[in-house]
């Protein structure tokens, strides 16, 4: 079942459902569910910005564009070079695929590959991007002015939390592990998505949201409520990956015995085949990721998904009655997010976490900033509460 094993790959899964073979693909477990979750918060993120653009809520900008033209030259190199990246990689990939399985990141990197496929590659994208342009070509190019909605500028705000939050996560877990960050400047590629601190993430993302929303003038609370629900769920997601892939993201021992009313995959797991190689030999295993934990532990990751995807609905749930109180529903964000993170990393493990002495209290460094992102939540909300209660002409002034 496969919540009860890990498969560090999709493909891995794949092949013991379906005998269909593609595990020289590196299609990670972690890194599939990651990118289902950042999907998932962005069509959250732009159902509810939409919602409240409808309702006036945020304002629009304009860009002018100009359509009809002939086709640039450059901009057909480009995508003549895009092509034959993909056509180098895509046709080597499948002629030579024992080189790519030894190690995939090293030959997507290199220069290996097809460079017969690189060239039908390029003339294929070259050629079909020639192509459209020149049918959509007008004899007099129009200029036209077009509106442009926060929900159309997704895409903007993913990528900033795509490299900010990867950024900010490696950023605070080399704070938390130092040795991470040698492993790190020897294998950049490899060991970015190893060891991420998702507060760090959620820091970093942040503040380039916030960034992002002055510069393009983007109401920024309204902002943060309407991104708030979907990141949370996603995080939950990612704690599938983590799950799935058993990347060490486990809980405390537990050999205590199972009560019948609970699945075995909630109460303890040997994580077997987990991706870091931890525990002890499976016997009788082949090839690579061939452990298991002795004795099993608790899969705290589908404790928090549970978390995640309860807070979700809950902000959904009152997002209607706050929306004109802007601020309200990520300042409750903040609250649920901090108590979730707090509970779950007293049965997470620790034995390679180090501690912080806060008033003589030793806390991880996922708890502490569990605690400051509770307490300015709470604090946060109190005060802005009293701020629309005392001014009611402001919450007016939103629904106008």
């Amino acid at each position: 079942m496969l919540l009860l094993r890990c498969y560090p790959r999709i493909t891995d899964w794949l092949f013991d459902v379906t005998s269909i073979d593609l595990r020289f693909l590196p299609i990670y477990s972690y890194g599939f569910f990651v990118a289902m979750g950042f999907i998932v918060a962005a069509a959250i993120a732009a159902w509810e910005m939409r919602r409240r653009e409808t309702l006036g809520l945020f304002n629009y900008t304009t860009k002018t564009i100009i359509t009809g033209q002939a086709p640039k030259p450059l901009d057909v190199l480009l995508n003549a070079l895009l092509g034959f990246v993909i056509g180098l990689k895509l046709v080597g990939i499948m002629l030579d695929k024992t080189t790519f399985s030894i190690n995939p990141q090293a030959y997507i990197f290199s220069m290996e590959g097809s460079w017969l496929g690189g060239v039908i590659g390029a003339a294929i994208m070259g050629g079909y991007y020639f192509y459209s342009r020149k049918k959509e070509q007008l004899p007099e190019p129009k200029t036209e002015i077009i509106k442009i909605y926060p929900s159309q500028q997704i895409g903007d705000l993913v990528v900033i939390a795509a490299v900010l939050g990867i950024s900010g996560a490696n950023i605070f877990n080399f704070l938390e592990n130092p040795e991470d960050l040698q492993a790190f400047m020897q294998d950049p590629i490899g060991s970015m998505f190893s060891g991420l601190s998702v507060l760090g993430g959620l820091i970093f993302a942040g503040i380039g949201f916030g960034l992002y929303a002055y510069f393009k003038k983007i109401h920024i609370l309204h902002l943060f409520d309407s991104v708030a629900p979907g990141y949370i769920l996603a995080n939950g997601i990612g704690r599938i990956g983590c799950h799935v892939s058993g990347d060490g993201d486990w809980g405390i021992v537990n050999t205590a015995a199972k009560p019948d009313w609970i699945p075995q995959f909630l109460w303890s797991n040997d994580y077997a085949h987990n991706i870091i190689g931890a525990g002890v030999p499976i016997e009788g295993c082949l090839g690579n990721f061939c452990t298991h934990l002795d004795p099993p532990v608790l899969p705290t990751p589908l404790y928090e998904f549970a978390e995640c995807a309860l807070i979700c609905v809950l902000l959904l749930s009152v997002r209607k009655i706050y929306t004109y109180m802007p601020g309200m529903i990520f300042l409750f964000f903040l609250v649920l997010n901090g108590i979730q993170r707090y509970t779950i990393e007293q049965v997470r493990d620790i034995s390679d976490r180090n501690l912080i002495d806060v008033f003589g209290f030793h806390l991880k460094q996922a708890e502490l900033i569990s605690i400051i992102m509770s307490v300015v939540g709470t604090l946060g909300a109190i005060a802005l509460w009293q701020y629309y209660k005392k001014h009611p002409h402001r919450v007016d002034l939103q629904k106008k």
